[in-house]
């Protein structure tokens, strides 16, 4: 034992002091940083910052796949007892330099290691954690894997609010945000880094850290930083003075605790500076960007970058064009040498789109052409910046007279931003200010009920004071007294009880209203997305037709008009699309006439199914389902009365979605996700002899046989407390039956639930 253990003492006095000087300072290779890391694990004594200098060391290495498998296997060696948090230190560098060279590859690192976070028990489990998860945003949000960003962070912010975890639960909102941001979405940026910053305590200035790791997740950091990006999202949107209260509101604090918020200072006044260029306030904007300067002028970082892009915009407004050219050359240069990437956690770096700004001012087209293509390549997938690009490209091949070009860049600009408004769609988007709004709501709503269930109490109460007394006065008045009045009480009740069914019917009604509102709305929404688009395209190629004009070009003009003419069409056509379907629609939402007439059972059927889908997507964006359909082409027409049927279909098939998406929630809370199960609705038609039948199926839980004998009875509702009414069914079961027809129900408890219309053919 004594042996060992001064080997280990003689090999840690040589790799201190062997060489003259402190070996471990100059690192060489990923080899060296493995070999010292082995070599600190063996030492009698742990030098903590020797090893954190040697693990620091790799931000400046490429880190190949066998360079990562050799530091993992480094790591494992600390993974027992306390120095467990050493193993995941490492583990967090690593995938802090692939998230800047490699993200694809940094994606897998992380989700092969993110378990080890998970279950880590150390001292500073919480502070790696965060670190590692919000390292992972920057890969997730800089390539083609932003999706599962969104399914990952969505899912940790579930796991956190469930468990209580505040700190990763403003991580989860923060990192979300930057999601919304990158693909366009401000509004849910917005909402959700107001949510995290509601959860920061401004009061707590302790900054955690581990080693050179730290966390702005937390306390007065948490607040400042995403009150901070909550000012720049604003600027990003177009609200300059809203962008400025919140970026002042961040300088109060970065000037109380000057130590604590230097580099993130510099990003705070670039905005600053920012926001005052928009509003012609020049002198303002200059004064914040030379703070800005000498606040970054001490960190090598990708801020520097963004700064001197705003700079040079100050040129350009102040109409000095040489030195703005010249700033942005600087700029590009600084670029090439940090390797800095076109989105950090600093801004866009993309000086050509500047360039182009001075290029167009010097009325030099054809260049600033070439660098706005320039710079769409380097920002690929930032689509708000690429809509930007496109915009002004377009512009700059209509004023040199090049239409073709002018036509592509038109084309790509309205296909990019058909895919932001796909997005918006994708996404329920509801601001911090609605969901407090909610929030009231309820906390309203369970006083009310509260409220109610007293006075029914004391409904009751005298309910019972007057049955006494008129059990007593039984007693002292004639028989026939009592009869009369037992009758009349009869009477009232029963037209109470005839007038709350009505309504109750009324109610019904109106639900199957608002879920074919909901469709319509989904159906109208895609032709007037063409019709705007090819409206702005057509001001546009006005403007430029006139141009051609102007300057006698006359066969540049015809095909400009040709294009107007193309695009008119294409308005047109849409326009007539939305009027069909809004006169569509509109015939099976009115009132029945009560009147039968002939009808297109596959039309109809198939255009509920898709009502229904699209309305109960509209209230719940996260709701998914396999829509199958198996419709009889040889049925024709059939005589009925369209609106009647049509709410028994709206109400099966809106059923069958109900049970498909309860018994995927199920499966989820059961820890059943893992096994496969696709949540499944199919309508078919068929004709048998003298009548037609429809079927409405899913593969949910089924109907218990308990209840099946009840299903068609009103008022009978196997849904929660205020989510049904009880008729569907029996109004469905009514209507049928007064059509001449039969509904039929056919289950089995686990496998699904199958619904048959028979209707006769006259």
């Amino acid at each position: 034992m004594q042996k060992k253990e001064l080997t280990s003492l003689l090999l840690t006095l040589f790799l201190f002091f062997g060489s003259g000087k402190e070996l471990y300072a100059q690192t060489d290779s990923v080899n060296t940083v493995i070999d010292t890391l082995n070599s600190i694990k063996q030492a009698a004594k742990f030098d903590t910052a020797l090893f954190t200098r040697q693990v620091d060391a790799l931000s400046r290495f490429i880190l190949d796949e066998k360079a990562v498998t050799a530091l993992n296997t480094v790591a494992s060696k600390f993974d027992k007892g306390a120095d467990l948090d050493f193993d995941l230190y490492i583990r967090n560098r690593i995938l802090a330099r692939l998230s800047t060279t490699d993200f694809y590859r940094a994606i897998d690192y992380a989700k092969q290691n993110l378990e080890m976070f998970d279950k880590n028990k150390g001292e500073n489990r919480v502070l790696l954690r965060l670190f590692f998860l919000n390292q992972l945003r920057i890969p997730y949000r800089s390539c083609d894997r932003i999706g599962e960003g969104f399914i990952l962070y969505n899912g940790l912010l579930t796991k956190s609010k469930a468990a209580g975890d505040v700190f990763s639960t403003i991580q989860s909102y923060y990192v979300l945000s930057g999601f919304y941001r990158t693909i366009g979405l401000y509004d849910a940026g917005i909402y959700h880094m107001k949510k995290a910053i509601a959860l920061s305590d401004s009061a707590d200035h302790k900054q955690p850290a581990f080693l050179s790791l730290r966390t702005l997740l937390k306390g007065m950091n948490a607040w400042e930083n995403c009150t901070g990006v909550l000012g720049e999202y604003y600027l990003l949107k177009g609200d300059f003075e809203t962008s400025l209260t919140y970026t002042r509101q961040t300088l109060t604090i970065a000037n109380l605790y000057p130590s604590e918020f230097s580099v993130a200072n510099a990003y705070r006044l670039r905005n600053m500076a920012s926001a005052l260029l928009q509003l012609n306030r020049l002198d303002s904007a200059a004064y914040y960007l030379d703070s800005a300067q000498k606040a970054v002028a001490k960190f090598d970082n990708a801020t520097t970058p963004t700064i001197m892009q705003v700079r040079s915009l100050l040129y350009i407004k102040k109409g000095e064009l040489d030195k703005a050219e010249n700033i942005l050359m600087d700029c590009w240069k600084m670029i090439r040498e940090k390797k800095v990437l076109a989105l950090s956690p600093s801004g866009v770096s993309g000086p050509d789109y500047y360039l182009a700004l001075v290029k167009i001012a010097q009325h030099k087209l054809p260049e600033a052409a070439i660098l706005l293509n320039n710079d769409i390549e380097r920002i690929k997938g930032i689509r708000v910046d690429m809509l930007r690009d496109y915009k002004l490209l377009g512009e700059t091949y209509s004023t040199i007279g090049d239409p073709q070009n002018a036509s592509a860049a038109y084309a790509r600009y309205i296909s990019l931003q058909d895919s932001i408004l796909a997005d918006q769609s994708r996404f329920r988007m509801l601001s911090f200010e609605t969901e407090q709004q909610i929030a009231t709501n309820e906390q309203s709503i369970l006083q009310l009920k509260k409220d109610n269930r007293i006075s029914r109490i004391l409904w009751i109460l005298s309910l019972g004071i007057v049955l006494l007394v008129v059990v007593l006065a039984s007693l002292i008045f004639q028989r026939y007294r009592v009869k009369r009045k037992d009758n009349e009480a009869l009477q009232k009740t029963l037209a109470d009880l005839k007038n709350t069914q009505s309504q109750l019917v009324q109610a019904e009604k109106m639900a199957s209203l608002g879920e074919l509102t909901a469709g319509i709305a989904h159906e109208i929404q895609n032709p007037l997305n063409f019709v705007n688009n090819f409206s702005e395209v057509n001001t546009e190629l006005i403007d430029e037709l006139q141009q051609e004009l102007k300057a006698g070009k006359i066969d540049d003009a015809i095909t400009i008009s040709n294009n107007i003419k193309d695009n008119e069409e294409k308005i047109n056509r849409h326009g007539k699309r939305a009027d069909a379907i809004v006169k569509g629609m509109l015939q099976h939402s009115q009132s029945s006439s009560g009147k039968k007439e002939p009808t297109d059972i596959n039309k109809l059927a198939d255009e509920y199914l898709r009502l229904a889908y699209h309305g109960l997507r509209a209230k719940d964006k996260s709701f998914n389902v396999t829509l199958k359909t198996d419709l009889d082409a040889g049925i024709g027409n059939i005589n009925i009365i369209p609106q009647d049927i049509g709410r028994v279909l709206l109400n099966l098939i809106t059923n069958a979605f109900y049970v498909v998406n309860e018994k995927k929630t199920l499966r989820q809370t059961q820890d059943l996700a893992t096994q496969p199960y696709e949540p499944t609705v199919s309508v078919s038609t068929k004709k048998i002899n003298n009548k037609v039948e429809i079927k409405v199926s899913d593969n949910g839980n089924g109907i218990p046989s308990k209840v099946l004998d009840k299903i068609f009875q009103p008022f009978f509702t196997t849904k929660p407390t205020g989510q049904g009414t009880g008729l569907g069914l029996s109004l469905a079961y009514d209507i049928v039956k007064a059509h001449g027809g039969e509904l039929k129900v056919e289950t089995k408890e686990g496998v699904g639930t199958q619904f048959v219309i028979q209707l006769p053919i006259y």
